[in-house]
């Protein structure tokens, strides 16, 4: 017989939410940016919508982390971005997962970090 499996609060390792972390982050900016063109008035909003969507989502999901949401809107052009993170860690708790979601005039680039308490 197959162990059930714990409940979300039980969970103490990032690595087991990544896939739902990750399906919450592409569902909240499809809600937001959806078939949205870039226009600078409302990349704050958007921006500020996004983050504090996923970062409500991901306290509903599981208590043991702090987390960190971090979300970029660039509009599309032929200019390069590059960019990174280091984090010092306990990496059998702790972790991160990046999304990158594009249209005809923009990217946007959300990363979660959660680390466990």
């Amino acid at each position: 017989m197959a162990e059930p499996v714990s409940p979300s609060n039980q969970i103490t390792t990032f690595l087991a939410l990544k896939e739902s972390a990750n399906r919450m982050v592409k569902t909240t900016v499809d809600n937001v940016l959806g078939t949205a063109s870039y226009n600078p008035k409302d990349v704050q909003q958007w921006v500020d919508t996004i983050t504090q969507s996923v970062m409500e989502r991901l306290q509903e999901l599981n208590d043991n982390f702090k987390y960190i949401v971090s979300a970029i809107i660039l509009q599309r052009s032929n200019a390069g971005f590059h960019t990174s993170t280091t984090c010092f860690w306990d990496y059998s708790t702790d972790g991160s997962v990046t999304f990158r979601w594009e249209n005809k005039t923009m990217y946007c680039i959300v990363t979660v970090y959660g680390v466990g308490i």
